[in-house]
């Protein structure tokens, strides 16, 4: 883990040693979450960064949500309890969608959730949807370990087909919501910008908080000029 911020590592640990406990239930502003082995746990060393991101969802109510990397499914959660006319949600590890799926069911809301198993959008209906919101992997660091893809986004490449791929799925006035940090340095932020810039989304910063020794903020991406 040489190279790894002292924050990731111990994630990486966390999780790692909740997995040998089994699936556990976690409380987030009144939802339930049970949280399967190696699934990305809603609260952890990351807490302050996927709380930005479902706190800044914003107004949803009667929008159609596709909630991207949707781990637990708090976020898909979050969007359906706050008015979304339907939430599609995807995941590309098993573990995570059976794990949404359930979370859905757990709090009654398995009528207005759907979860796909999908490569990003390789396996998503064609749909025009208001928001999307992606909680995709942080660090760019090579992905040794299969059981923490949630984490590692080695190249940015996640990121970069996200920008390639998402304006076939987003609303003219859509927005895609997406989280980041400073993990990998100071240019963090600026190489994902450029991303967006290169696919044709320019954003807006709508959260930025210190913590844990890293930046972190939450964008909206929009095409064309904000």
């Amino acid at each position: 883990m040489k190279g790894l911020p002292r924050v990731t590592q111990g994630l990486m640990q966390k999780m790692a040693a909740d997995a040998k406990k089994g699936t556990y239930r976690v409380t987030i502003s009144n939802i339930l979450i049970d949280v399967f082995p190696y699934v990305f746990p809603p609260r952890s060393a990351f807490s302050e960064s996927s709380k930005t991101l479902y706190e800044a969802i914003g107004a949803v109510e009667g929008k159609l949500v596709l909630d991207m990397g949707t781990g637990t499914g708090i976020q898909a959660i979050v969007a359906a309890k706050a008015g979304a006319s339907h939430v599609d949600a995807a995941d590309i590890c098993p573990e995570a969608v059976a794990c949404a799926r359930h979370n859905a069911q757990l709090n009654g809301l398995e009528h207005k959730i759907t979860v796909y198993e999908s490569n990003l959008f390789s396996s998503i209906p064609a749909k025009q949807y208001d928001t999307i919101i992606a909680n995709l992997p942080i660090m760019d660091y090579p992905e040794k370990n299969i059981k923490m893809h949630s984490l590692f986004d080695p190249g940015l490449r996640h990121h970069e087909q996200l920008f390639q791929e998402s304006s076939a799925h987003l609303a003219d006035q859509g927005a895609i919501m997406l989280t980041h940090a400073d993990l990998d340095g100071k240019d963090a932020f600026e190489r994902l910008e450029s991303l967006g810039f290169k696919y044709g989304y320019r954003f807006s910063i709508q959260k930025q908080i210190s913590a844990l020794g890293h930046q972190w903020r939450t964008y909206e991406f929009r095409r064309g000029k904000l």
